[in-house]
Formats: C-alpha cells, structure tokens, sequence
C-alpha cells in the first residue's frame, strides 16, 4: 500500500542535493518525481529509490514506479543500510523484477 503522509525524499546528483515529495509504497522505498532541471527533456521522471538515497529503478510514470517497487519489496528488508543490501542481493534479480512493471536500471536511462 502507497503511503497517504505527506514524505520527503533526499536524492544527490553530481551536483546537488534534491529534496522532493515522496510516497513509500514498500519500507525502505521511496516513488518520486526527478524535477525538470535535474534532466532536461529526460522522460524517465520518477524514480524508486532506496532510504539512503540510491536509485534503485527508473521509470516514465509514477504507476511504473509504484509497481516497481512492489515487485522487489519481497526480495530483501529495504530498511537495511546499503552495505548490508548488497551483500545478501542480487541485481540481476533486481532489475528482471523492475523490468516486469516497466522500470528500468537507472545505468542505462
């Protein structure tokens, strides 16, 4: 289930630090919007993204986004800090999982 609260995401790029509206359909997860500036003209706007900050998945609509991450909520603990996420995942698993609700890995968008 979407959460309904108001939330907020903190991501990093290269060169800043965004703070954007948020909903967390799965602990540890969060569905956001990148804002315009971030990528000009870019059509993958929204965004799964671990607590931490990392970008997990990609995708051109929020519903994309939203089942994205209900798909890989059953993998792991997403509450768990990165280091420990990527000791027990694997990212093949990850990304089939995403790519079946229309996501992508953020490496290739």
């Amino acid at each position: 289930m979407t959460s309904t609260v108001p939330l907020t995401h903190t991501f990093q790029t290269d060169m800043w630090e965004y703070t954007v509206p948020a909903t967390s359909p799965v602990p540890g997860l969060f569905v956001y919007e990148i804002p315009e500036e971030v990528e000009l003209g870019g059509i993958y706007r929204w965004s799964v993204g671990h607590h931490s900050g990392l970008l997990i998945a990609s995708a051109i609509y929020e519903d994309d986004a939203i089942r994205g991450a209900q798909k890989i909520a059953n993998l792991a603990d997403w509450t768990k800090p990165v280091k420990d996420l990527r000791a027990e995942l694997n990212p093949d698993e990850v990304y089939e999982q995403i790519a079946r609700a229309s996501c992508e890995n953020p490496a290739y968008t």
